[in-house]
């Protein structure tokens, strides 16, 4: 192959970018997260509200070190003689379409109904047909993720009053968890 017309992937250098953020998120985190509140010497929270980003970022930082280090260690390097073209762009305008509509609808819909939708457009837009997929891999994730942070780290995610009392119900608590986003 001609080494004038190889380039840098494009999926290395994405990963490379969100490595170094996120390494620097971590090292920055106290100026990125505010401090507990504290109501006569005492936090009011059980854990340290930078508890949860130091563990997203760190998996991200770790998940980033593998990518990089498995296109290391593949046959051609770091280096793509692929070419991409308009599919491939219409794909990632889609994608960050949908990481849009995502974010913006977070509070108004919550974090399950946002997710699974999410979720949902995603797997389809990567080319999964088959509904039985789609619903487990739309379903599940925002579930278990829902409830190890909101039970198992404390954190307060928005959500629905009828979804949270949902939860409480079949959870066997007494009331909601507090975070609604209504």
């Amino acid at each position: 192959m001609n080494s004038v017309n190889r380039r840098i992937d494009p999926e290395v250098i994405v990963s490379a970018i969100l490595g170094v953020s996120s390494a620097l998120s971590l090292v920055f985190m106290s100026l990125l997260v505010a401090p507990p509140k504290v109501l006569f010497g005492r936090s009011l929270t059980a854990i340290s509200p930078s508890l949860f980003p130091y563990l997203v970022l760190g998996a991200l930082v770790a998940l980033n070190l593998l990518f990089l280090y498995r296109c290391k260690t593949r046959p051609e390097g770091i280096w793509s003689d692929a070419i991409y073209n308009d599919h491939s762009r219409m794909r990632g305008y889609l994608l960050f379409a949908i990481m849009l509509f995502y974010a913006l609808a977070m509070v108004p819909l919550g974090f399950l109904i946002s997710s699974v939708l999410s979720l949902a457009m995603i797997s389809i837009l990567v080319g999964n047909r088959n509904p039985w997929q789609i619903i487990l891999i739309a379903g599940l994730p925002p579930i278990l993720l829902y409830l190890g942070a909101t039970r198992l780290l404390a954190v307060a995610l928005p959500e629905l009053s009828p979804i949270e009392f949902f939860y409480a119900y079949i959870l066997g608590e007494s009331g909601g968890t507090g975070g609604a986003a209504q």
